[in-house]
């Protein structure tokens, strides 16, 4: 097997409350476009939506819902290297107001806050990849 151990150091943290309205997807974006981050890894996150639209395996799912409530959030950011832009990929457990529990990776602009979420972000400083063998 070949692997790649990549050395680094964690950077600042995040501590974001997101307000009605505001994209799950989006403003985890904003706030690394802000504040320059290009690499991070999304720690935790709770809240509320008022639905969400998540994928799961190649599937679409439309979690419809006055209060979907976010369960669990992790994720991660980094820069995609074909496009040059930040690729924010997070992942997360939700449950509809009937108490039915989904999870899947969060699609851009389908997951609206509805009172508040509270996430953390915490910055990667990546300093190089190095070869390992076995």
């Amino acid at each position: 097997m070949d692997a790649k151990l990549v050395r680094g150091s964690f950077g600042r943290v995040f501590n974001a409350r997101l307000c009605t309205n505001d994209d799950l997807v989006e403003s985890v974006e904003q706030l690394c476009l802000k504040h320059n981050v290009r690499e991070a890894v999304v720690r935790g996150g709770l809240g509320s939506l008022f639905r969400s639209e998540i994928r799961v395996g190649n599937e679409r799912r439309h979690v419809e819902g006055y209060a979907v409530e976010l369960l669990t959030l992790d994720g991660n950011v980094a820069v995609d290297p074909r496009t040059g832009r930040l690729d924010v990929s997070l992942h997360g457990v939700i449950a509809d107001n009937k108490g039915v529990v989904h999870a899947g990776t969060f699609l851009k602009g389908g997951s609206p806050t509805c009172v508040t979420v509270e996430l953390v972000v915490q910055e990667w400083l990546p300093a190089g990849p190095k070869d390992c063998q076995r």
